[in-house]
């Protein structure tokens, strides 16, 4: 039994809060937002509660371990880390005693190790723009799509890049004098005039489909200007890095340190949904909760309520369950908009273990593959000390999760474990046919896996693995305000869904956290300044 689990029990045989007892903060949800805060409340000697609604502690940072490849562990959520641009989590991760390793594929497409299959075509990174480019393109048109995407930015934005936090919210079209950010990417590229052909040639060949649609076009569109570069800021680390043990070894190393810091007075409750906060006559909050229960990891809600008061309330929550929660000024029209300023990606990764590893070849000199049919992007994830091989087939966004999401549903399931992580022979039968097409091989002469696992990132709590800004959002501002969104109330948020630039990602969950807890007296994580104090 692991330790999280362990205190648990514990709690469970103490018995549930009782009589006269009040928490000082109660954290709702248990991934890397709450945990990260529970983490850095545990010296101030304060009841805190964390509150989870599944019985999985970590989010969107999911990890997974394969029976036949106990030292792989597969991630269905976060799974790399960029340490320039992450350093929070770097930082925090060592203090949990986290090693890192290069994550050799990186963002994914190395020239080098990559092939790409794009409308039944097989290409090298060097091939595009060249004659074997397989959209019609007009001359200007025909160069490398990252070159051709600068070049656009550079042609018809002001753009540069030199103070982007900045710019972004001033850069404008040159031909109308509309602010970027206030446009979605579609309403952008007709500005520029492109064809039909360039504008799919440069969707097809970005790894995901977020951003290149009806999304705010300033998180795909502008692109640095040349001669604005900035110097990466050295960290010592390579410039992507994995956690071997998995990135949910982030939450649940929070949550373990958090509960052994101080077991009477730090509670975990999984299985636990708040559905309303009202206030007290005392001036206090009362939370109302429902339980619920959760089968092959599957969480569905009971008939069974409980009630906790509490002096502050954190709010670790996706948008669509803070949307349904009950408790004051939630219908302020000003608080839904910026609940609402982010649009949820749906995700889905598949994972499959093979005796060996049919895809690294002698003839194959690529260990990543990018295409336009609905598994997207696979990567070689790596060999077991057992021999076997691991294989990321799928990681997927938007329309073609859609694909994927329904055949998890149908035929036999072929995975060792039966629950929200099954693999089906439909979905086998799916993938190796669209991978067979970038490996040049007969479907029927690929190997059978002897398991798997994949997540769809489609459903209640979190309807998406990221999410993208919708047009006319103002980052920072939105930001600032879901930190304390009323300014009479201790109802807080964090969570990395509106994290400005680096929304999505763990690091703006913790710089989120750090906003929040400065009303706690704690400085940033990244600092020694001390803000105001609210508890």
């Amino acid at each position: 039994m692991g330790f999280v689990a362990a205190c648990v029990c514990i709690f469970l045989l103490l018995g549930e809060s009782k009589g006269g007892y009040i928490e000082d903060i109660s954290i709702i949800g248990a991934g890397i937002g709450g945990t990260y805060t529970g983490w850095r409340l545990r010296n101030k000697g304060l009841r805190i509660g964390i509150y989870e609604y599944s019985n999985r502690v970590g989010g969107r940072m999911y990890t997974r371990t394969l029976p036949d490849a106990p030292d792989l562990p597969v991630d269905f959520g976060a799974m790399r880390l960029r340490p320039a641009n992450h350093p929070r989590m770097i930082k925090a991760g060592r203090e949990l005693g986290l090693t890192f390793v290069r994550f050799v594929e990186e963002m994914g497409r190395i020239p080098e190790r990559t092939r790409l299959y794009l409308r039944n075509t097989h290409l090298s990174i060097p091939d595009l723009g060249t004659p074997r480019t397989p959209y019609r393109l007009r001359p200007e048109e025909r160069r490398n799509p990252s070159d051709l995407e600068r070049s656009l930015s550079e042609l018809f934005t002001n753009y540069n890049g030199s103070d982007p936090n900045t710019e972004l919210f001033t850069a404008v079209t040159l031909r109308d004098g509309i602010p970027l950010y206030l446009q979605s990417y579609k309403e952008v590229i007709r500005k520029t005039g492109i064809s039909n052909e360039a504008y799919n040639y440069i969707f097809d060949n970005n790894l995901f489909q977020s951003g290149f649609g009806d999304e705010q076009c300033i998180e795909t569109f502008p692109k640095t200007r040349r001669g604005f570069e900035e110097n990466t800021i050295p960290t010592g680390l390579p410039r992507v890095v994995s956690v071997p043990t998995g990135m949910g070894s982030y939450p649940t190393g929070f949550m373990r340190r958090f509960l052994s810091r101080n077991p009477r007075r730090h509670r975990y409750h999984p299985n636990s949904q708040l559905i309303r906060i009202s206030r007290t006559k005392r001036g206090l909050y009362l939370l109302k909760f429902r339980r619920t229960r959760t089968i092959n990891g599957r969480t569905i809600p009971t008939n069974k309520y409980f009630n906790v008061i509490t002096r502050n309330v954190i709010l670790a929550l996706p948008k669509v369950p803070i949307q349904r929660i009950q408790m004051p000024n939630s219908n302020n029209p000003v608080f839904q908009s910026a609940l609402n300023s982010v649009i949820d990606v749906q995700a889905s990764k598949i994972f499959l273990v093979y005796d060996y590893p049919w895809w690294l070849q002698e003839r194959f000199n690529f260990t990543f593959t990018h295409s336009d049919l609905p598994y997207r992007q696979s990567l070689h994830w790596g060999i077991s000390r057992t021999s076997k091989a691991v294989f990321l087939m799928s990681y997927a966004d938007f329309d073609d999760v859609a694909f994927w999401s329904p055949l998890q549903r149908r035929g036999n399931v072929i995975s060792k474990r039966n629950d929200d992580t099954r693999v089906t022979d439909e979905v086998i039968r799916h993938a190796h046919s669209q991978i067979s097409k970038v490996y040049k091989i007969d479907s029927r002469y690929l190997p059978t896996p002897v398991d798997g696992m994949m997540f769809v990132w489609d459903k209640y709590p979190f309807h998406g693995g990221w999410v993208s800004w919708k047009p006319g959002s103002r980052w920072y501002d939105i930001k600032n305000y879901l930190t304390r969104p009323f300014p009479q109330d201790n109802i807080f948020i964090v969570h990395g869904y509106w994290g400005a630039e680096h929304n999505g990602w763990g690091e703006s969950s913790l710089e989120a956290a750090d906003d929040v807890l400065t009303h706690f007296g704690l400085p940033s994580y990244l600092s020694n300044t001390i803000r105001n104090k609210t508890y």
